[in-house]
């Protein structure tokens, strides 16, 4: 038997013989006020954070979560040429990635290059344009856009119903794991009426993508 190993065991023994007082710690007394929360100053109001840290979520991160909250396979997220992954593969290094074997680069830019805010829109386009094609050509199993119903035009039938509102709280749900505040339900509400002035031909489609989009893209999303 290995010394250390003796001396716990001794130990341990002795403690049960001998009644070792317990490791838990103590509960004050009825008397002892609870201590006061850091975070809370005393008009009762949340202090702001001290140690903001912000991470850009690297491409695997990334496709992980767009696949998870469109709930698409990560292979379905976004492919260029139909061939090639968006994040993991061509735009892996503006995405905070690494590429050891063709660039040689073995640790993750200090900065965000120029062209990462474009690549994070084409990844998010294409993951909701890929959603709500889903959605539309299969209803019964849509998983954001459920009883939408489009007239001849193309355009929303009912724009100010449950099945829009309800749309909007699982977009941020499924992609911010929280419900939308009302000025986020409105802002969302308006864009149909801003998508059919715009001439388009199918309206409705549309600000399905573009009210996905406008989630999936946010800052709240792609940071961590």
């Amino acid at each position: 038997m290995r010394p250390d190993f003796l001396r716990v065991f001794l130990l341990s023994s002795a403690c049960v013989l001998s009644a070792c007082p317990s490791s838990a710690p103590s509960v004050p007394d009825a008397g002892t006020p609870p201590p006061v929360d850091a975070g809370t100053g005393s008009n009762g109001e949340v202090t702001r954070s001290s140690r903001n840290n912000l991470r850009f979520k690297n491409p695997e991160q990334l496709t992980a979560h767009f696949a998870s909250a469109m709930s698409l396979p990560p292979e379905q997220v976004c492919n260029e040429l139909g061939k090639y992954a968006c994040t993991t593969d061509v735009h892996n290094v503006v995405l905070n990635g690494v590429d050891p074997y063709v660039v040689g680069l073995f640790e993750p830019l200090k900065v965000t290059g120029a062209t990462t805010p474009n690549v994070i829109d084409r990844v998010a386009l294409a993951a909701c344009a890929r959603r709500v094609s889903l959605d539309v050509t299969t209803p019964g199993e849509a998983v954001f856009f459920k009883g939408l119903e489009l007239d001849a035009q193309g355009r929303l039938t009912h724009r100010d119903g449950a099945p829009v509102r309800d749309a909007i709280t699982s977009l941020y749900q499924r992609t911010l794991l929280r419900d939308p505040s009302e000025a986020e339900v409105g802002a969302l509400s308006q864009l149909v009426t801003q998508i059919e002035a715009s001439g388009s031909q199918t309206p409705g489609r549309d600000w399905m993508t573009a009210s996905c989009f406008a989630v999936l893209s946010s800052a709240e999303s792609i940071f961590f």
